[in-house]
C-alpha cells in the first residue's frame, strides 16, 4: 500500500511535465495522506487539453449508498475486474503528480521513513482513477485513488507494493478515454529500479499531522 507521498514542484515544472493548459496554484506538500485533497491531472471537457484539480484521496464509486471514504489504492492485477474500480478504470483514468513517496523500515522497534524518488529528483506521475459521487441535493463528491504494482528491487525490502509510475510518453494513452482497458492495463508495471533512488526522511513523517520541507531531512 502507498499511503503517503510528496508533491513539491513549481507550477512551471508541472505545466511542462504534464502539458497543462494553465499553471496550477498549488502549495508544496511534503506529507500527503489519505482523506486529504490531492492534485489530479485529467482531460478537460475538450479532451485535447489537460487540467489539474484537487480531489479527495479515497475513491468512492458512484453507486455507493453512503459516500463513506473508499480505498486509497487499487491493485493493478485486479483493478479492471473489481466493482469498486471497474467503471473508473474504463472511463475515468487520471494521473497523480508526485515528487516522491514514502515507505518504512523497522529497526530496534522504531519506524524509519524512506523517500523514494526519481534519480536526480523531478516530477513523476502515478496512475490513478477518479470518481464522482452524488445523491439527491447534496454537493458532488470527487474522489480518487492511485494504482499499485508489485514493488521493484529498490522498494521491495520496504514493501511488496509501489505506486504504478507512468512513463511520461504514456500519459496520453492512459488519459485517453478511448484507450481500451487492455491497452491501459499494459502500462501498469513496476518502474525501472535503475531510474530511482531512496533516501532517509525525517521520522516526523510518521504522523500525517506534520508538514513542511524539514520532513525531507532525516536530521532536522
Amino acid at each position: 500500500m502507498c499511503g503517503r507521498f510528496v508533491l513539491a514542484a513549481s507550477p512551471a515544472d508541472l505545466v511542462g511535465h504534464f502539458g497543462l493548459e494553465q499553471a496550477p496554484d498549488l502549495t508544496a506538500r511534503y506529507n500527503i495522506a489519505p482523506a486529504q485533497l490531492v492534485a489530479v491531472v485529467a482531460p478537460k471537457a475538450d479532451p485535447t487539453k489537460r487540467g489539474l484539480a484537487l480531489l479527495k484521496w479515497g475513491l468512492v464509486p458512484y453507486w455507493s449508498n453512503d459516500g463513506r471514504p473508499g480505498p486509497i489504492n487499487a491493485r493493478a492485477e485486479t483493478v479492471a475486474g473489481l466493482p469498486t474500480f471497474a467503471d473508473s478504470f474504463r472511463d475515468r483514468r487520471c494521473v497523480l503528480p508526485a515528487t516522491g513517496f514514502y515507505e518504512w523500515s523497522v529497526a530496534e522497534g522504531k519506524k524509519r521513513p524512506h523517500r523514494f524518488r526519481l534519480k536526480g529528483g523531478g516530477v513523476m506521475g502515478f496512475a490513478g482513477l477518479w470518481s464522482k459521487w452524488k445523491v439527491r441535493d447534496t454537493p458532488a463528491l470527487f474522489t480518487c485513488c492511485l494504482i499499485t504494482t508489485a514493488a521493484n528491487d529498490l522498494v521491495r525490502p520496504f514493501h511488496d507494493r509501489m505506486p504504478a509510475i507512468l512513463a511520461p510518453d504514456d500519459y496520453a494513452t492512459w488519459l485517453d478515454a478511448g484507450t481500451l482497458p487492455k491497452a491501459a492495463h499494459a502500462l501498469l508495471r513496476p518502474y525501472p529500479t535503475e531510474l530511482m533512488e531512496a533516501v532517509e526522511a525525517n521520522p516526523l513523517v510518521n504522523s500525517p499531522k506534520n508538514e513542511g520541507p524539514h520532513l525531507l531531512d532525516p536530521a532536522a
